[in-house]
């Protein structure tokens, strides 16, 4: 049998909202009366595409950090988004000398009445970003290591994944992108701001969802079976699914997301990250949510016979593939388009196609064999 399972964001919906709304998570942070509350700026939870195109191009220094990011293999939003609000809350809190033996800085708001007229710095994540050849495994202990270089922490397990500043940038991600109807269903917490529209019904899909669904039905019809793995949150992935019928062709147990790995991670026993690059949400979608095969996902272990196909646009989509054995066919429809041939190339991936509808030939033609 032949499997394939598509990535989301940058192979059918384009990333570029879900950058909107890591910078704007950020943003709010930094300059929310309910976070650091610096006076530069003026927080609101309703911005116009150009104020949004602004604050992107001011925390991701025109995108050099998301670009840095994607090329280390860094693929989750909610990651990207803590360890730059992580370095500028790092270099607030040096330049402010604030002591932090007497303080507690997982409680941002609190930080944020000691800090003073202090204005930031955004490129002190490029700079952080320059100061080692990070990898994918170990940006996060180089953040902790950086957090006890720069203010002297004695618990930087603070900056820890899934840590008090994580979660706290995580809940704002899904604030922003759900809106506040939408956050407790995905969070568990009510919303802090009440009238954020979200932009989930904002979705940009990068060829016409009926040719998507026209070469999927192809597939299905040829008999390949198809999947889905992304670093998106369930509701947020079926959400667009849903309204445009993928949904139909998709079986859930060929669909994992971010929840579904946070729900692994959340297993006892379990103390490694399993978002990509681990390809855990692929092989959980390859053996159809399976509980049995939960340790053979954890540990990166394909034992399946069937041919398997990935379809991503990232590094780390390549490096899932990479670790269990997947062909990989490359989308060059992310966040630096073709630009990202090159690298790919330096990997050795070979197939690499305009847009998810260029990868049916590539399938059938090995199906057929």
């Amino acid at each position: 049998m032949t499997v394939v399972l598509f990535d989301v964001d940058g192979v059918f919906l384009s990333e570029e909202r879900c950058f909107d709304v890591s910078a704007l998570a950020v943003h709010e942070m930094l300059y929310s009366p309910r976070y650091l509350n610096l006076g530069k700026e003026k927080f609101k939870i309703d911005y116009t595409d150009e104020e949004i195109d602004l604050i992107r191009a001011s925390t991701f220094s025109d995108d050099e950090v998301l670009e840095r990011f994607k090329k280390m293999g860094l693929n989750s939003n909610w990651d990207m988004l803590f360890v730059t609000f992580s370095v500028l809350y790092i270099n607030l809190i040096k330049q402010s000398n604030i002591s932090v033996d007497n303080v507690d800085i997982s409680d941002i708001y609190k930080v944020g009445e000691m800090l003073g007229d202090l204005e930031v710095d955004y490129n002190q994540v490029v700079d952080f970003l320059k100061e080692g050849n990070y990898t994918k495994d170990t940006i996060y202990t180089e953040l902790i290591e950086y957090a006890r270089q720069r203010i002297d922490i004695t618990n930087p397990e603070i900056f820890d994944m899934h840590g008090p500043i994580w979660s706290t940038g995580q809940y704002k991600y899904q604030e922003w992108y759900l809106g506040s109807n939408g956050v407790k269903t995905s969070t568990g917490r009510e919303a802090e701001e009440e009238e954020k529209q979200g932009f989930i019904n904002d979705e940009e899909w990068i060829r016409h969802p009926e040719d998507i669904k026209d070469m999927l039905k192809r597939l299905l019809a040829a008999g390949v079976e198809i999947g889905v793995a992304t670093g998106r949150p369930r509701q947020e992935t079926l959400i667009p699914f849903h309204q445009q019928g993928l949904m139909d062709l998709f079986r859930n147990n060929r669909v994992s997301t971010a929840s579904e790995v946070l729900a692994a991670e959340g297993t006892e026993g379990i103390d490694v990250s399993l978002a990509k690059p681990h390809p855990y949400s692929y092989l959980w979608s390859l053996y159809e949510h399976d509980e049995s095969y939960f340790n053979d996902a954890v540990n990166k272990r394909n034992l399946s016979d069937d041919k398997l196909f990935i379809i991503g646009d990232s590094i780390a989509d390549f490096y899932c593939a990479d670790a269990i054995g997947a062909d990989f066919i490359a989308t060059l429809t992310g966040l630096t388009g073709k630009e990202i041939i090159p690298s790919f190339e330096d990997l050795g991936v070979t197939n690499m196609v305009d847009s998810v509808l260029e990868t049916e030939e590539i399938i059938l033609k090995n199906h057929h064999k």
